[in-house]
């Protein structure tokens, strides 16, 4: 699958069958991520794939919209220095890609309890905790229709020079 490809197809997937990730599949996720560019190309991120069901069912409770995060596969905890937000977006952005191309399905995950889940993690004092992604088979069709009215139009969006 080519990058563009890629790009139409990710979705949020919030279902999963409960198939496990092979290995193989769960390192290239990470790997990709760790290839992520940084500002000046500082790496400012540490990883916890998170596999135990336990523990995926208590980071199901540490945000509003995490429930799905019990019936993942995996959950990657992004940790990185403060104030480095869109590193981490950029991270999150080519795991994503990286768990498409094998069929992967995902979901960022907004952490509203960043102590508790730094708690239940082993997350040191000095890291911020804002973003998980949880990975598993998507358990719905692949094909089925956005949510919400689809993506808006790039005229919409794009402007040329100003504004």
């Amino acid at each position: 699958m080519n990058v563009m490809e890629a790009i139409k197809k990710k979705r949020a997937v919030r279902h999963f069958t409960g198939e496990k990730i092979p290995e193989d599949v769960v390192h290239t996720i990470l790997d990709a991520g760790r290839r992520a560019q940084s500002s000046k190309n500082t790496q400012p991120w540490h990883f916890i794939a998170v596999r135990e069901r336990e523990t995926l069912e208590a980071l199901s409770h540490m945000g509003k919209y995490a429930s799905h995060v019990k019936d993942a596969a995996m959950a990657i905890a992004l940790t990185a220095e403060p104030g480095t937000d869109f590193d981490i977006g950029q991270v999150a952005a080519f795991m994503q890609l990286a768990a498409l191309e094998y069929g992967v399905g995902s979901c960022l995950v907004a952490i509203y309890e960043p102590e508790d889940a730094k708690k239940l993690l082993g997350i040191p004092d000095d890291r911020e905790f804002k973003i998980a992604l949880d990975f598993g088979y998507p358990a719905e069709e692949e094909n089925e229709p956005p949510r919400q009215n689809g993506r808006k139009d790039f005229d919409e969006v794009v402007h040329w020079e100003k504004w």
